[in-house]
């Protein structure tokens, strides 16, 4: 698990989990014309508007009580136009988690039916969200009539995608969906002229025609025009064949969904440009499946690191994001075509072996809280004739010193149930499969059930938490008398 990306902290927190203090903003906001939406009415709301915005949040969140006047004045704005509406995550938790919110506010656009909605990513000002919104009534795409109004078009960012097509209504279906689903990152345009048509090069039949100042300039869609064929086609050439990653953008390529090989470099080095040199040529045998990237090796060492490299440059490293597993190219060695060709290939292939990011396996490990480093995770926490529960910490977070007590605690409770595993593992320090949002988390691995752990939210007490295992577990047959303390964090 990797907690920062490029030096950018997120505050995450576990729903269900009680806050401390308030962060501010004490004053009465007048949000009448915000909906409050909760599970009895959810569904209903955001099926009957084609597009509605919604925030999840909490009452004691700091940054929700900043938004909240902003996103009150947007709502009065927009009153009849476009609604926007709220959900409380602390009365409506299985709503919540159902479309998967880890932070507040999570702010999310609804279309239609509600089933696929989008991260709100713009600014958290009532003017910002009036014009985002007001741009996503408007069409997805844009009429060009004339060869002048396409070069316009072409101009105006370094990525644009334009259908010539012999009839809008006619032929393009498909494309319009997919032009409404990605309205947010690219720029849609329709030819449908026949002059224009046959001035431009493309008088007859239909084609989809990426427009980009990086790579070979024009991408000619040649599969069937359907929505799932057309989306892939705009997803798989929108990014350059080795583009240079950072804040930005790191979301776009993770939304991209293939792995990430990372090349990192010293721009001031000589064998640089033999690198990318090699890496672009590598590239263009992978187009849609994996996403080359580059970024400065000097300034981004730390990161380096997280994935198993030294940290020196070059280095280069596959990462499997769905499987949180690293793949380092060897770093004595030369970075040739071949040599990366042959790791990338081997890494599709299956048959390459993890750089595992772990701390040396303790000595001594016989204490009621057992350690785990990333080169045991899967002997202890997979072991399958044993429930086994985990704390995922980080030795800085406060909330993590102030479970320690209560957790030794539990190990000391289940320490004569020889089929309960009480454990503990330092995320920073150590990989492991799961997917760790935030400090600490406590997930249950049950017997025989491996592959459907269970996080708990409950209070972070050992009472509760003795109480949650027993719940769930088969096995559990803890010695010594029951623990009844309720002292939460």
């Amino acid at each position: 698990m990797r907690v920062l990306y490029f030096g950018f902290a997120v505050c995450l927190l576990a729903l269900g989990v009680a806050a401390h203090g308030d962060h501010g903003g004490g004053e009465e906001v007048n949000d009448e014309d915000v909906l409050v939406l909760d599970a009895s009415n959810f569904d209903t709301v955001t099926t009957q508007h084609e597009l509605m915005m919604i925030e999840f949040y909490a009452p004691w969140c700091g940054h929700c009580k900043q938004l909240a006047p902003e996103y009150a004045t947007a709502a009065h704005t927009l009153l009849g136009n476009v609604p926007l509406a709220k959900v409380d995550c602390t009365t409506e938790r299985d709503l919540c988690s159902r479309f998967d919110v880890k932070g507040f506010p999570t702010v999310k656009v609804f279309r239609n039916d509600g089933s696929n909605p989008s991260d709100y990513q713009g600014p958290r000002t009532a003017d910002g969200i009036v014009s985002f919104l007001k741009k996503q009534k408007a069409p997805a795409y844009v009429v060009l009539a004339d060869s002048s109004a396409v070069d316009a078009f072409k101009s105006q960012e370094d990525l644009v995608v334009i259908a010539f097509l012999d009839s809008l209504e006619a032929e393009g279906g498909a494309y319009l969906k997919v032009a409404s689903s990605l309205r947010n990152e690219y720029s849609f345009g329709v030819v449908t002229d026949a002059g224009v048509r046959n001035a431009l090069g493309y008088p007859s039949g239909n084609k989809v025609v990426i427009f980009r100042k990086f790579d070979d300039p024009v991408v000619v869609h040649d599969g069937a025009h359907t929505t799932e064929g057309l989306s892939k086609f705009v997803l798989a050439n929108s990014f350059p064949l080795v583009g240079e990653i950072g804040p930005e953008n790191f979301q776009k390529y993770v939304d991209r969904g293939f792995p990430l090989v990372w090349v990192f470099v010293d721009y001031n080095a000589d064998v640089t440009a033999s690198v990318l040199a090699a890496a672009t040529e590598v590239a263009k045998g992978f187009q849609g499946k994996l996403s080359f990237v580059k970024l400065d090796g000097v300034r981004w060492s730390e990161h380096a690191k997280n994935f198993g490299l030294s940290g020196g440059t070059p280095g280069i490293v596959v990462e499997d994001r769905d499987k949180r597993k690293n793949y380092v190219l060897d770093e004595a060695a030369p970075v040739t075509a071949a040599a990366l060709r042959a790791h990338v290939q081997g890494f599709l292939d299956g048959t390459l072996v993890a750089k595992i990011k772990s701390e040396e396996i303790p000595t001594d490990n016989s204490g009621p809280v057992k350690t785990i480093v990333g080169k045991t995770f899967d002997q202890i926490v997979m072991d399958n004739s044993k429930d086994v529960f985990v704390e995922f910490y980080a030795p800085w977070c406060g909330h993590c010193k102030s479970l320690q007590p209560k957790y030794d605690k539990l190990g000391e409770e289940f320490a004569s149930s020889p089929n309960v595993v009480i454990a503990k593992i330092d995320s920073t320090a150590n990989d492991s499969p799961a997917d760790i949002k935030g400090f600490p988390t406590l997930i249950f691995y049950p017997a025989g059930k491996k592959d459907n752990p269970i996080t708990f939210t409950g209070d972070r007490n050992t009472a509760a938490m003795a109480e949650f295992i027993r719940d769930h577990s088969g096995l559990a047959k803890a010695g010594g008398a029951a623990v009844h303390s309720h002292d939460e964090l």
